[in-house]
């Protein structure tokens, strides 16, 4: 029969393995929303170009999708920093990714419409 020490540590061991399978689920999901919006970018930035547009709307078209790469690389940082971030400390950045996620998901949708 284990000891109620044994019993502790395994029941300690589950809950630190979900939780790590937890923040690795999450770090995934962001990586590849990610990749998809690279493919996003590339694709808009194509249609900027290939679009009859005039010079300052290009222009004001360009620095939107400059502020959306700019947002792109601080969600991947903050990404970074979850994933090297201790199981007990995770949760607490995950809010500053949620804020940079739906900046950019809106900016998107804007740039997206027009085009």
């Amino acid at each position: 029969m284990k000891s109620v020490e044994a019993k502790l540590k395994d029941a300690k061991e589950k809950v630190e393995a979900k939780i790590a399978s937890a923040k690795d689920k999450y770090v995934e999901k962001r990586e590849a929303e990610i990749d998809k919006w690279n493919a996003e970018l590339d694709d808009l930035d194509a249609k900027i170009t290939a679009a009859a547009v005039d010079t300052k709307e290009k222009l004001a078209h360009d620095e939107h999708i400059t502020v959306l790469r700019q947002k792109r690389d601080e969600a991947k940082a903050k990404l970074a920093e979850i994933r090297a971030a201790g199981d007990d400390k995770w949760e607490d950045l995950k809010d500053g990714l949620e804020s940079i996620w739906t900046t950019i998901k809106d900016g998107f949708e804007k740039v997206k419409a027009k085009f």
